[in-house]
């Protein structure tokens, strides 16, 4: 079968690779994806992706827009069916399939705003209620999902995402291993209460008291989120202003080239739905230590050196093993590893998974 699907996307999301990619790959597959978004947002998707993308946009109009265009301009357009990939639903009179990422605002309520925890929670509440189908990115979001909604079961879908988006297994560029004119550890992730900083930054203090003059520094990428403050006032408090870099939210190119340039990288997330920055830093060819958790353990087991996410002692061990190995270990045997590991996470298997559901919501 093949679908004129519409993608709804917002270049300026945290998920907009997700929607990229698996719409180029529908597109290999023989679909017919079409962007969707809302006027504002032409000029920003149209430069990510080029001249030759399906493109059509709708005012908002304080959502009365939202409400009515999409909707008519489906029954013109002859769209079989809206993908959300981020769960902001709109009324369109054909099939909807959205994806959900994780179930991070109901397990871990205190680490969001109050109004943006509830934000989240009521959108996928209103994602369960009222898509055809339901995709999610690992068996972990899957068994998280159905422990809170059981009605969703024949409705829901494991689409685990590919990895194949940004590099090639082992592309790292071994000449230039620097960041301001020194080695670095990079970790990556927004700056908030469940990717574990805090915990991270007291690992590293406690590594570099013993060997300071070998330890790379720390490169954290990524945007200023939710008590984000609480991070940086910590290494003011410890002193460490010279040795911990905060890049902010960076391009694919500069974080393509973070990847390339660093010694290793470490992820200490209490929770992570798939783990985006884990299987970038595996592909790029880095050394990874990991929160042993969630969907992280789930997929990448065997492929990092594992600590307790909630243990400092038990991160200080892993860093300095991850450090040492660095310097010792089979860059070729470890890229092996990685690409069988992650031979079957392609963004083709994804859309062809994802098919499956179209498929089922259509007929």
């Amino acid at each position: 079968m093949v679908f004129n699907a519409a993608v709804i996307s917002n270049p300026l999301t945290g998920v907009a690779r997700y929607a990229f990619e698996l719409a180029d790959a529908l597109s290999r597959l023989g679909a017919e994806p079409e962007y969707w978004t809302w006027t504002r947002l032409r000029s920003a998707l149209r430069t990510r992706l080029g001249p030759e993308a399906t493109i059509r946009t709708f005012p908002d109009l304080r959502g009365v827009g939202t409400a009515i265009l999409p909707g008519l301009m489906a029954g013109l357009g002859g769209v079989d069916l809206f993908h959300f990939p981020n769960g902001d639903l709109f009324r369109c009179g054909v099939p909807r399939v959205a994806m959900i990422h994780d179930l991070a605002p109901f397990i871990f309520r205190e680490m969001f705003p109050d109004d943006l925890g509830e934000h989240y929670r009521n959108r996928i509440e209103n994602v369960v209620r009222n898509c055809d189908a339901l995709v999610v990115n690992s068996r972990t979001t899957m068994n998280d999902l159905l422990e809170r909604f059981p009605e969703a079961g024949e409705r829901t879908f494991l689409t685990l995402l590919g990895s194949d988006h940004l590099f090639p297994c082992g592309a790292r560029d071994t000449a230039s291993m620097d960041h301001a004119g020194s080695r670095f550890l990079l970790t990556v992730g927004t700056i908030e209460p469940r990717k574990n900083y805090r915990s991270l930054i007291r690992a590293y203090h406690r590594v570099l008291s013993r060997q300071s003059v070998d330890t790379p520094d720390l490169v954290i990428c990524g945007g200023m989120g939710y008590r984000s403050e609480e991070v940086t006032e910590l290494v003011e408090r410890l002193d460490l202003s010279k040795r911990v870099t905060f890049t902010g939210y960076v391009s694919d190119e500069k974080l393509s080239s973070l990847y390339r340039n660093a010694v290793a990288y470490v992820h200490p997330a209490l929770y992570e739905g798939y783990g985006f920055p884990v299987v970038e830093a595996l592909r790029s060819g880095l050394p990874v230590a990991a929160a042993d958790n969630s969907a992280v353990k789930e997929l990448f087991s065997g492929l990092y050196v594992p600590f307790d996410a909630e243990s400092t002692e038990s991160i200080t061990d892993a860093l300095r093993a991850l450090l040492d190995g660095a310097e010792d270990d089979d860059a070729a045997v470890r890229s092996q590893l990685v690409s069988e590991a992650l031979g079957e996470l392609t963004w083709e298997e994804c859309a062809r998974e994802t098919l499956k559901a179209f498929s089922k919501v259509v007929a």
